[in-house]
């Protein structure tokens, strides 16, 4: 009997389906809480790396102010996108897209503590990671960098200033924004079969979140802190009043609402609303 493309085609499908989906997202977050600290600890570390590098390389971008808004937006949110794909491929652990572990906890297989001290453990590592890579770019001393008409140590002070600047309210809702894209990025991921799935169901969702200014608790550990010390080192062209408020106060104020919208984002509007949808898979 002879096989065709199109009967294998029919027999397995190039994504997976809709419950097939949530079942492999409540296996992954399984997965997830099984780990130990010190197994966490490298992939922590390795993600806010990742993720900074999305953001600097944006940076460059954005930078480059003959570029048109559009362009700049659309164009630093595509580079940006190297984060996700670097922590979805080669495998880390990023707090974002660890808020899909709602859907193992509301099926019962893993504890609501289970899933907090996760978050908990990856966020730190996470932070530290971002603040490794900014020491690191400190040392290449990049911030004299010529983009287009403006340094990258302006960019990265301007890039500070607008995130730190906005109000409790902003933050939140556009971090809780953001990780509805991000998680629907790494959710859409699970579906994939191949690595070019992948990357691809990344591309389009970060590209959106970036052209829009929404916030990532992840990637603002590493925009806030590397525009505190660019501001320190005499880079910035914002007006004084803006300027004033990029300290370590304000970072840290706006990754604190930041982070509250990425869990609300991520965890309601992606986990628990596709566990609803699709948990009972019979």
């Amino acid at each position: 009997m002879n096989i065709t493309a199109e009967d294998i085609a029919a027999t397995k499908p190039d994504c997976l389906a809709g419950a097939a989906i949530e079942a492999k997202g409540e296996t992954v977050g399984v997965g997830k809480a099984g780990m130990s600290v010190a197994a966490i600890a490298p992939l922590g570390i390795l993600a806010g790396i990742f993720i900074g590098m999305g953001a600097l390389f944006m940076t460059y971008v954005k930078a480059d102010q003959s570029l048109s808004f559009a362009a700049s937006s659309v164009l630093g949110g595509l580079v940006f996108s190297l984060g996700l794909i670097c922590v979805v491929i080669a495998g880390a652990e990023l707090f974002t897209g660890n808020m899909l572990m709602t859907m193992a906890a509301l099926s019962k297989k893993i504890t609501w503590a289970d899933l907090a001290k996760n978050w908990a453990i990856v966020w730190v590592f996470n932070l530290i990671g971002s603040l490794i890579l900014v020491a690191v770019i400190v040392g290449c001393g990049l911030m004299a960098t010529k983009a287009g008409d403006n340094t990258i140590g302006n960019q990265m002070v301007a890039i500070a200033s607008g995130k730190i600047n906005l109000n409790p309210a902003q933050i939140f809702f556009r971090g809780l924004m953001c990780n509805l894209l991000v998680c629907m990025a790494v959710y859409m991921g699970f579906a994939g079969r191949t690595v070019i799935d992948k990357i691809f169901t990344c591309i389009f969702p970060v590209m959106a979140f970036v052209a829009m200014g929404f916030e990532h608790c992840v990637a603002n550990m590493f925009f806030l802190p590397v525009g505190v010390i660019a501001k320190g080192a005499g880079f910035g062209t914002v007006d004084a009043a803006l300027l004033a408020n990029v300290s370590w106060v304000g970072a840290a104020y706006n990754i604190a609402f930041a982070t509250l919208g990425n869990i609300v984002g991520g965890a309601i509007f992606v986990g628990a609303l596709y566990w609803w949808a699709f948990h009972k898979k019979d």
